[in-house]
């Protein structure tokens, strides 16, 4: 067996390539290679996916998360509670919004906010929740919503950060159209990857797609007018917007092959924690697992030419570009995950000889 790589972005090209040549020759000749009909046509394309009203094409997933922050930014209230295993994306964002983020601990089983903790992070500084749905798994954004309004914090928005969780589900409600605004990454290695970068806002608020269509775009009101402070550049071009409109309608069958993997490997392996929801809530990004003996179960699997990895191994609180400037936190939970943590080959293309040869893997390990 070949050695397996954690994920291969250039199995989809047999997919891709024959698909959108016509596309990318017609907008290289057509000279207009942003701001077209192939944005506007994702942009609606990708919208009603998610069951949104609006969406705001943009260059890349973290411009996606500092343009939200900055579009409710009210210069007054400064915080934004956030969990702090996810990446440092958000926390990028903030510092980035001259905002500070507070990091609330997650739940044990999944890995996600645990919401519970609300009441002990929420203050009258916070402007903002944002809610990750981490490693494709989805927050109840509704109930966070019930919640900070039973707290009396009606006037603090959610931002949902679903860079992880392309088509995730709570109930029959996409990830995207439950908060007031929601950004998602379209790097190569999401659910829905373009051929680079590229991201996007959505929200059913008009107010603030106008607002997001203006803070990408230098804060125009009108060409060369600026209404609005802190607008940047930041677009998705031509191209990755006719790549990611050929493949948004394989995300569904691409989301229940990554689902179907993950559900083989917790069969598989009886000594592992993993999240058993194979669920539309769950559409599984990256196939985690927990062991108390992670260094030498990856020896295991790397001595059997299996690639895994660590998503992620410092928490945003701890990072040292940053530590000093944020809020202290218990993050007890978050702090002996990234212990215990592994991320597992799973991606569509994966062959079913390099699954079954994972299973086998993984089961041996319970005998190790």
């Amino acid at each position: 067996m070949n050695p397996i790589p954690l994920n291969d972005t250039s199995r989809i090209t047999g997919k891709l390539i024959p698909n959108v040549l016509t596309d990318l020759s017609d907008i290289i000749a057509s000279g207009r290679w942003l701001l077209g009909e192939h944005g506007n046509r994702f942009a609606s394309e990708f919208a009603h996916y998610v069951g949104a009203k609006y969406c705001v094409p943009l260059a890349n997933g973290t411009d996606a998360l500092e343009i939200a922050l900055k579009c409710v930014s009210n210069g007054t209230r400064k915080e934004v509670i956030t969990v702090a295993n996810a990446g440092g994306y958000t926390s990028t964002a903030c510092f980035l919004s001259g905002l500070t983020p507070v990091y609330i601990d997650v739940d044990e089983d999944s890995m996600l906010m645990d919401q519970g903790l609300l009441e002990h992070v929420i203050s009258e500084n916070t402007l903002a929740v944002v809610v990750t749905h981490l490693y494709g798994r989805a927050v109840n954004v509704h109930a966070v919503r019930k919640q900070l309004d039973s707290l009396g914090y009606q006037h603090v928005v959610i931002i949902e950060d679903c860079a992880q969780a392309h088509g995730a589900k709570v109930g029959e409600d996409r990830v995207g159209s439950m908060g007031d605004l929601a950004t998602f990454s379209f790097y190569p290695t999401k659910n829905l990857g373009a051929v680079g970068d590229a991201g996007a806002i959505t929200t059913n608020s008009e107010d603030f797609q106008k607002k997001v269509k203006s803070l990408c775009q230098y804060g125009w009101s009108a060409k060369y007018q600026i209404d609005l402070k802190n607008g940047r550049n930041s677009r998705m071009d031509e191209i990755q917007a006719a790549i990611l409109s050929r493949l948004l309608p394989e995300l569904d069958a691409w989301n229940s092959r990554r689902r179907e993997i993950y559900r083989r490997y917790s069969e598989s392996c009886k000594s592992l924690g993993f999240y058993n929801d194979f669920s539309d809530k769950n559409v599984v990004h990256l196939a985690i697992v927990r062991t108390g003996c992670r260094n030498a179960f990856v020896d295991h699997m790397r001595a059997h030419s299996i690639l895994v990895d660590i998503h992620y191994p410092i928490l945003d609180s701890d990072q040292d570009a940053w530590k000093d400037d944020v809020l202290d936190s218990e993050l007890n939970v978050s702090r002996q995950l990234t212990q215990e943590i592994v991320t597992l080959p799973c991606f569509p293309m994966m062959t079913d000889e390099e699954v079954n040869y994972i299973c086998d893997v993984l089961n041996s390990w319970d005998n190790v």
